[in-house]
């Protein structure tokens, strides 16, 4: 029998190699293509998350347990400059970089809440909130709140059953009043009355800064403290405000919210990068999430 020819089976050979070749060259590709969406997708998964934390943060701006027209005294040491306590500015954005320790380029949030756990006042006597049982300890900030005014204090002690608010615990006065003015010297006394509501006071700054690992990360803030890395490959973060007044029909920029008050929803608008492979073109594969948060106590 006539066997092969070196000819032919050098042909052979190199036909070999091509089909191997190729088929090499689909299997590259196709995993290449899948660490990317896998990487991709373990952001976007981190990222849902952070965003309804702080979507859920945005929505319950400047609310409190009562009603959020009411007046209401800070009677917190530096309560007005310190931005985690000044209950003033409920809401406030920062254009391409201006919050501090964020990355140039792109914009953040601060926002001031009552907490989610509440406790209903039994009675208020002299410098002492009396209720069944409460969470709070000695240095927290709180608010509380009845049906004429809101007050927003340090707790300067604690028992099981009693919150204080002493001038010298932290609070720039005695009195929990709005008459004449909060840590006015001799300030009558303001007495709560049964059944007001006692929460503590959330601050929370959002924004984009550089991680530990050579990438962006999403960070937030409580309450004054060190930012916390909530989502890794956030690469951007734009924000847009929409004014409740009739004249504002649009979302601006925070350089152009003319009264902080007023603003009654927020565009918010992320950009995602995967972290650990990269696409057919070389670069990391990106995708945008835009969404619209609308603050429920100026839902008007």
């Amino acid at each position: 029998m006539r066997g092969l020819t070196l000819i032919e089976l050098m042909i052979a050979l190199l036909l070999g190699l091509l089909v191997v070749g190729a088929a090499i060259g689909i299997f590259l590709s196709n995993k290449r293509a899948y660490d990317t969406t896998e990487g991709l997708g373990r952001v976007q998964e981190g990222v849902r998350t952070a965003f309804e934390l702080m979507a859920r943060d945005i929505r319950e701006a400047g609310g409190n347990p009562c009603d959020v027209d009411l007046p209401f005294a800070n009677v917190i040491n530096s309560g007005s400059t310190n931005w985690w306590t000044n209950w003033g500015v409920g809401l406030e954005g920062f254009d391409q970089g201006a919050l501090p320790g964020s990355l140039a380029g792109t914009d953040a949030i601060q926002l001031l809440s009552a907490g989610d756990e509440s406790v209903t006042l039994q009675s208020h006597s002299g410098t002492n909130l009396t209720v069944a049982a409460h969470p709070y300890a000695a240095g927290q900030n709180l608010i509380v709140c009845d049906t004429q005014q809101m007050a927003v204090f340090k707790v300067s002690g604690t028992t099981g059953t009693t919150i204080g608010h002493a001038e010298g615990g932290g609070n720039c006065s005695n009195s929990l009043g709005i008459i004449p003015a909060a840590c006015a010297a001799g300030a009558p006394p303001y007495l709560f009355k049964q059944n007001a509501v006692i929460s503590q006071l959330h601050a929370a700054r959002w924004y984009v800064a550089n991680n530990t690992r050579g990438g962006t990360s999403l960070y937030q803030s409580i309450d004054g403290g060190a930012g916390q890395e909530v989502a890794e490959g956030i690469s951007d973060l734009q924000l847009t405000y929409l004014q409740l007044d009739a004249s504002a029909s649009n979302y601006v920029a925070a350089s152009a919210v003319t009264n902080w008050s007023q603003v009654r929803a927020v565009r918010v608008v992320m950009g995602l990068t995967g972290t650990a492979a990269v696409g057919t073109d070389g670069q990391p594969l990106s995708r945008q999430l835009e969404h619209v948060v609308t603050l429920r106590n100026r839902n008007l």
